[in-house]
């Protein structure tokens, strides 16, 4: 069963529709198991740095329709790195704390349970406007896999233990202002 409502699935569809078009590859996923949502997998490739591949989940937070008139949230998430070493989450949370302090939108995170560094953010999508909720999605992925290439890789080396924080902090792009 899902929470998803009709409105916010066929959203995600026309969402689908929109980012194909700009040459991302989508799925809309329903429901299944523990996860209570339909979703829209999108596809974000990096090819500055080994060919990295992201999957950008988009979500409506469900259960807000009768809270929320004028606008709905969406999700964004991306999981970047799973199971990092006990012995390298100070590093890794010293280091977002400093990055999150200083990006324009969203955060970078650590799950408990199951253990995975993430990015998320959300954004706020009118109900009535559907060119609007359009033209923000169309400027959220790109924004999303910015924000992932500048940022994610020195996290991703914490989470594995091959570069400590202040390495990671040293060679990252604005470091100089993170720091």
């Amino acid at each position: 069963m899902t929470l998803t409502s009709e409105k916010h699935r066929a959203e995600l569809e026309r969402f689908s529709e929109l980012l194909s078009k700009q040459a991302y590859q989508t799925q809309v996923t329903p429901a299944a198991g523990e996860v209570t949502y339909d979703a829209l997998l999108v596809r974000i490739e990096s090819f500055e740095k080994e060919n990295r591949v992201w999957i950008l989940e988009l979500s409506f937070l469900p259960g807000l329709e009768d809270d929320l008139d004028e606008v709905s949230i969406l999700q964004c998430y991306v999981a970047l790195s799973e199971h990092p070493a006990e012995e390298n989450l100070t590093g890794l949370a010293s280091l977002m704390i400093k990055l999150n302090a200083k990006l324009p939108i969203g955060s970078f995170g650590l799950l408990d349970k199951p253990r995975v560094v993430f990015f998320k953010h959300n954004a706020l999508l009118p109900n009535d406007d559907p060119a609007a909720s359009d033209r923000i999605v169309h400027e959220l992925v790109p924004l999303t896999s910015y924000l992932l290439r500048s940022f994610s890789d020195p996290l991703v080396k914490i989470a594995t233990g091959a570069i400590t924080a202040e390495a990671a902090l040293a060679a990252m792009p604005f470091g100089d202002v993170i720091g």
